[in-house]
């Protein structure tokens, strides 16, 4: 399966410049490509965790990753990096501590440490490299609860290279592990991204991985790379999908009985239009996706019939 974990951004304690902050910034960050983080000169160099989330109250967002229900030894991994326009120059010396309070406001349950190992808290890296990653191994899954999200929660607490400082907003991680659910898989994706000024046919491939016991995350439209995620909670009764926001930090809105008709309003553009009322099909494992936000020249919707590969 495909990397899909998601990105994280800092911003002004150490002079960087976060470009997907709001609906209409990052609107126009994604029509200009102006993605990620830079470096203004003179700023000092960053460490950070690259998929640090936090809200606009301060808590963090965790990064769910999903495990099989096994007994053999699995990992998950996440990036420790620099924000700088060029690799290390030498080895730079980083400093994990676990800081389990972060779960506060999460909803998850503390992994108890029976249950997992971490190689060292201690954390390099190397010469000529951006970032290293950070392995978590869970050496039996089979005796976690299914019905759980666990967390973890770590903090970089030094870095030993004068010339590197903490980024203040992603220093901080909350590490969720969940069994990995049904709906949990790659999805190719077609469909239509209405939008005033850059409407757009979709076609790509997706992962949607476990969030919860009835939710998997998904990028909304063709705009994850800017960090607009969903959250589909699924009922598996009824198969009627919830969807709201997951890390866009705008309202995230779902639209089951058709397109809007004012502002700016739009019309059918291609022929599964009528079959995206926000449901899953079991039998076809099949999403159909209406959904969107609004910017700052009226709704943006994406029209998504998502089929498991």
């Amino acid at each position: 399966m495909k990397n899909n974990f998601l990105k994280a951004f800092i911003s002004a304690s150490v002079g960087f410049v976060l470009l997907t902050t709001a609906g209409c910034l990052k609107d126009k960050a994604f029509d200009n490509n102006e993605y990620g983080i830079k470096n203004p000169a003179g700023q000092p160099k960053g460490v950070l965790f690259q998929e640090a989330k936090v809200k606009a109250d301060g808590t963090q967002t965790p990064t769910i990753k999903g495990i099989l229900p096994d007994a053999t030894p699995q990992s998950v991994q996440t990036l420790v990096k620099i924000a700088a326009d060029q690799a290390a120059s030498s080895d730079i010396h980083i400093k994990l501590v676990a800081n389990n309070d972060l779960l506060t406001g999460t909803g998850l349950t503390a992994l108890d440490a029976l249950y997992y190992t971490i190689a060292s808290m201690d954390i390099v890296i190397p010469a000529g490299q951006k970032y290293v990653q950070f392995v978590i191994t869970v050496p039996d899954a089979s005796i976690i609860d299914p019905s759980v999200v666990y967390g973890l929660g770590f903090t970089i607490s030094s870095v030993t290279e004068s010339d590197y400082t903490i980024a203040a907003n992603s220093k901080n991680l909350v590490v969720g592990i969940a069994i990995k659910n049904q709906w949990d898989g790659s999805y190719h994706s077609t469909g239509y991204f209405y939008h005033p000024s850059s409407p757009r046919t979709l076609d790509e491939e997706k992962d949607l991985p476990t969030v919860s016991a009835n939710s998997v995350s998904c990028f909304l439209g063709d705009l994850g790379a800017a960090g607009y995620v969903a959250l589909l909670t699924i009922d598996p009764v009824t198969n009627k999908v919830t969807i709201t926001d997951y890390s866009t930090g705008i309202p995230i809105l779902q639209f089951d009985d058709g397109l809007p008709t004012t502002s700016p309003g739009y019309t059918a553009q291609w022929d599964g239009s009528p079959l995206c009322n926000n449901t899953y099909d079991p039998v076809t494992q099949t999403f159909y996706l209406r959904y969107g936000y609004v910017g700052g020249t009226g709704f943006r919707v994406s029209e998504e019939i998502l089929v498991r590969d």
